[in-house]
């Protein structure tokens, strides 16, 4: 595999995309089919040219694509030749419920060619009754509309960076009050511009279904959104992982971090264990991240972080975090302020 590091990032600007069927990471059923209608339909009403699904899908068949989760580099460059597409649209459901109604997605642009690279990643989470405001005129009673609210913020963000005037990842909030419990930052940490980075599979040790996948991921999207490291696509570090049969069920070994750092040829390779993750009630998460150096095969840095949405709040629930995604990524954006390498807002 060719060096995580190699050549000038891709920026998909102009060309079409593929918008590939949403990954659950809910942990309770979402209705497919239809949120990948309305999200395409959302996309073309904000001007991104979104190919036929029924060529993705059958470009799918033929090459027996069975995650949608991520991009590895065979569909990358399969897809470039034979969609003629610039990017493929990868989106994760974090939160789906009808009655309340809530919805939390993350959406990544990947470019297509022989080196799939993230090119952009936003996430918009929501409850209807989040912000009810006077008389509960800001209630959101419709699941439907809700679905196109977040959509549309995360289509306008995609097409603000196409068209040049957004940043290809956008930090969350942060604030002392998400900051976490512990942290170790080694002397050996350089701010080397642009370090490769590969975030493993995080151990779950929670009974919420697709917990430790939704905090990787939004670590994964901080990362991105700090500006000082090159984050390695998702599905090519899953590629890596089954080609040579690797498992991190249990979460990852020094061992087994190095060997992955060795295969991606990245400069680092960040790993965690998520330890609680509640979405009823007020949300609330608690999770442990590392960062290993393949250099030196040291722990350059390690986090431990537990917050919960109501924390620094008092009065009127004025600041109140309504999800656990959005509680994640704020508490992710405030852990890696302890590394040294602040949010770019």
């Amino acid at each position: 595999m060719a060096s995580a590091c190699a050549g000038a990032r891709p920026v998909p600007r102009r060309g079409p995309i593929g918008v590939l069927p949403p990954a659950n990471l809910s942990g309770a059923a979402i209705p497919t089919r239809e949120l990948r209608e309305t999200w395409e339909k959302v996309l073309r009403q904000r001007g991104v040219q979104v190919i036929d699904p029924a060529a993705l899908d059958a470009f799918m068949a033929r090459h027996r694509v069975r995650s949608t989760a991520g991009v590895d580099a065979e569909v990358a460059r399969a897809s470039a030749a034979e969609l003629g597409i610039e990017g493929i649209l990868v989106t994760a459901v974090e939160l789906y419920r009808n009655q309340p109604p809530a919805l939390a997605m993350t959406a990544r642009l990947v470019s297509t060619g022989p080196d799939p690279a993230i090119a952009w990643i936003d996430g918009e989470s929501r409850t209807g009754d989040e912000s009810p405001g006077l008389f509960e005129l800001g209630l959101i009673t419709d699941v439907h509309e809700l679905q196109a609210r977040v959509m549309g913020t995360l289509a306008d963000s995609l097409r603000a960076f196409r068209d040049g005037a957004a940043p290809r990842a956008r930090a969350c909030g942060g604030g002392g009050r998400f900051a976490p419990r512990t942290a170790f930052r080694s002397r050996l940490l350089t701010r080397a511009a642009a370090r490769s980075v590969a975030v493993l599979p995080f151990a779950d040790e929670t009974r919420r279904r697709g917990a430790g996948e939704v905090v990787a991921l939004e670590m994964l999207r901080q990362l991105e959104a700090t500006g000082h490291f090159r984050v390695v696509e998702p599905g090519v570090v899953r590629d890596e992982l089954l080609r040579y049969r690797i498992v991190m069920d249990n979460g990852v070994s020094l061992d087994g971090a190095r060997v992955v750092a060795e295969l991606l040829r990245t400069d680092l390779v960040l790993a965690g264990v998520v330890r609680d993750f509640e979405e009823v009630g007020v949300p609330r998460a608690a999770f442990t991240v590392m960062l290993l150096d393949r250099a030196s095969s040291e722990v350059l840095w390690m986090a431990s972080a537990q917050s919960q949405g109501d924390d620094g709040v008092f009065f009127f629930d004025a600041g109140l975090v309504a999800t656990a995604p959005a509680l994640s990524c704020r508490m992710a954006r405030s852990a890696l302020e302890t590394l040294g390498a602040t949010a770019a807002r």
